[in-house]
């Protein structure tokens, strides 16, 4: 992903121009155990977006990924959410929780 900030495409901990602001980065990068909070959904379709969104999974929402095998499974509140690749790979999060 290339950063709106100052353009860099390369991976970092954070932008060089502003501390505060983080590369998002795609849900399916993440490893079991890390939090991250849903930026945008990059959606093709709109029924992937539907499907998505009836499943809690909004901008702004904390997530958690428990499992990544056989699909991605992600803890959302008390709930537990299963994900195929495709249809995570449409989650994009901050490093920010």
């Amino acid at each position: 992903m290339k950063c709106v900030m100052c353009g860099s495409t390369a991976a970092c901990d954070g932008c060089p121009i502003s501390t505060g602001f983080f590369l998002a980065e795609r849900l399916t990068l993440l490893e079991a155990g890390e939090r991250r909070t849903i930026a945008r959904l990059a959606t093709r379709g709109s029924g992937d977006l539907r499907k998505l969104l009836a499943l809690g999974l909004l901008p702004g929402t904390e997530v958690e990924v428990e499992r990544r095998r056989p699909a991605l499974v992600l803890r959302v509140g008390t709930a537990r959410i299963a994900l195929d690749s495709a249809l995570a790979e449409a989650v994009i999060v901050s490093r920010e929780v």
